[in-house]
C-alpha cells in the first residue's frame, strides 16, 4: 500500500511519469531489496561505502553483510537488522525507482518529507506508512466522529486488499450531507444499529471491484457486474455483523441494491475516497441515521 500511495503522489506533482510508475510497480512485485541499498536508506553506511562493498564482491565471494563486518562498516547485530528489512515496501519502492534512474534516494527522501509535509503526518505516523501495514495506514485516513464508522470503513478496506487488489491507494475520508452518484451498490443493515455501505463510481470504476471479485471480465456497468459488486458488499456486512454479534449487538441485513444516476443524502454520509487498480471509487457509510437514495 506503501508504493500506491506515494507513487500516486510522486505522479500527481510531477516526480515520476505514469508509465514509470507502472514500471516502478512491476519491479517491486518480483525485487528483494539489495542489503546496500537498506544500509544506505537506514543511515548505516554512506553510498561510498555501499559501493566499495559491491565492488569487493564482484571480486570475492562473500555475501555484502560478510564483507561490511570485515570492513568493520556494520556489526553483525545490524546486518541481522538489516536482513530483516528486505521485505520492506517503502526500501522495496526506493531500490526500483533507484535502479531504474528515475529518481535517487536522496529526491525519494525530499518528496517523503514534502507528502508528510501536506498531509500533516507526524514521524511516527510516517514510519507507519513506510511498513505498508494495511490498519496502520487506514487508521490515519479513517478519521470520523462514529467509531463504529472507522470500524467498517477498515474493515471494507482490509477486504479490498485481501479480496479485490493488492493496488489500492487510500486518501482521508470525509463527511457531507449528500452524494451525487453515477453507480451505486449497497446494502442496509438493521438492528441495534441502522447501517448503510456502499461503493459509488463513475463510468466503469466499479468494474475494478466486479471483476477480480467475481473473477470475470465484465465490460460494463450492468446488472452482471453490479451483482459482483452487492455481493462483496454483502461478504463485508456478514463479515462485520459476526463482530458485533460476538459483542452482543443484533443485525440484520437486507439483500443488497444498485442504483445508478442519483444521490444519496442523509444527516451524515461518510466518504472515503479509493482508487483500485487505477480506477477511482468511494466507500460510503452511513450510520443510524435516516436517508435517502433517488
Amino acid at each position: 500500500m506503501f508504493g500506491e500511495l506515494f507513487g500516486a503522489y510522486l505522479v500527481d506533482n510531477g516526480k515520476l511519469n505514469r508509465d514509470q510508475f507502472v514500471q516502478v510497480k512491476n519491479t517491486m512485485k518480483s525485487a528483494r531489496v539489495k542489503l546496500g541499498l537498506i544500509a544506505v536508506a537506514e543511515k548505516l553506511l554512506t553510498i561510498s561505502q555501499a559501493d566499495e562493498v559491491n565492488r569487493i564482491q564482484a571480486r570475492e565471494d562473500k555475501r555484502f553483510g560478510d564483507i561490511a563486518v570485515e570492513k568493520g562498516y556494520l556489526t553483525d547485530t545490524q546486518v541481522g537488522h538489516l536482513l530483516s528489512l528486505q521485505g520492506n515496501p517503502y526500501l522495496q519502492f526506493i531500490q526500483a525507482v533507484t535502479e531504474k534512474d528515475f529518481m535517487t534516494i536522496d529526491e525519494v527522501e525530499t518528496a517523503l518529507k514534502e507528502y508528510q509535509a501536506l498531509n500533516g503526518f507526524t514521524d511516527s505516523e510516517i514510519a507507519d506508512i513506510k511498513t505498508g501495514d494495511v490498519d496502520k495506514i487506514s487508521s490515519l485516513f479513517i478519521k470520523t466522529d462514529n467509531p463504529l464508522a472507522d470500524e467498517l470503513m477498515a474493515l471494507a478496506v482490509r477486504n479490498v486488499v485481501r479480496f479485490i487488489s493488492t493496488e489500492v491507494s487510500i486518501s482521508k475520508s470525509t463527511s457531507t450531507p449528500s452524494l451525487n452518484f453515477e453507480h451505486l451498490a449497497t446494502q442496509k443493515v438493521y438492528g441495534d444499529h441502522n447501517i448503510l455501505l456502499g461503493f459509488s463510481g463513475d463510468d466503469t470504476s466499479l468494474l475494478s471491484i466486479a471483476n477480480p471479485f467475481a473473477k470475470e471480465e465484465f465490460t460494463a456497468i450492468d446488472e452482471d457486474s453490479f451483482d459482483s459488486v452487492c455481493e462483496f458488499i454483502n461478504c463485508i456486512n456478514g463479515l462485520f455483523a459476526t463482530k458485533l454479534s460476538n459483542e452482543d449487538v443484533n443485525i440484520d441485513m437486507e439483500p443488497p441494491v444498485f442504483f445508478n444516476n442519483g444521490s444519496i443524502s442523509s444527516d451524515l454520509v461518510y466518504v472515503l475516497p479509493l482508487t483500485i487498480a487505477g480506477a477511482n471509487t468511494n466507500l460510503i457509510v452511513c450510520i443510524d441515521s435516516d436517508l435517502c437514495i433517488k
